[in-house]
């Protein structure tokens, strides 16, 4: 179903309530999908950074020792 054919359905079926109803579910989803994105790419960024944080204390660790 093309976006044209939903939204003249919207439209005919339920009029001006439907077509705000509409935009809203779409908006919501499209929302969530970037969400979704941003989410995946912070959490990779987490674990660069503590694999980060964890070899500079093991190298403080090492220097601390001799």
């Amino acid at each position: 179903m093309t976006e044209t054919s939903i939204i003249a359905q919207l439209a005919s079926q339920f009029g001006p309530t439907g077509l705000i109803i509409g935009f809203l579910v779409w908006n919501k989803l499209t929302i969530e999908k970037d969400r979704m994105t941003l989410d995946r790419e912070r959490v990779e960024a987490d674990k660069q950074l503590a694999a980060s944080l964890a070899a500079l204390k093991t190298a403080f660790e090492m220097r601390d020792d001799k």
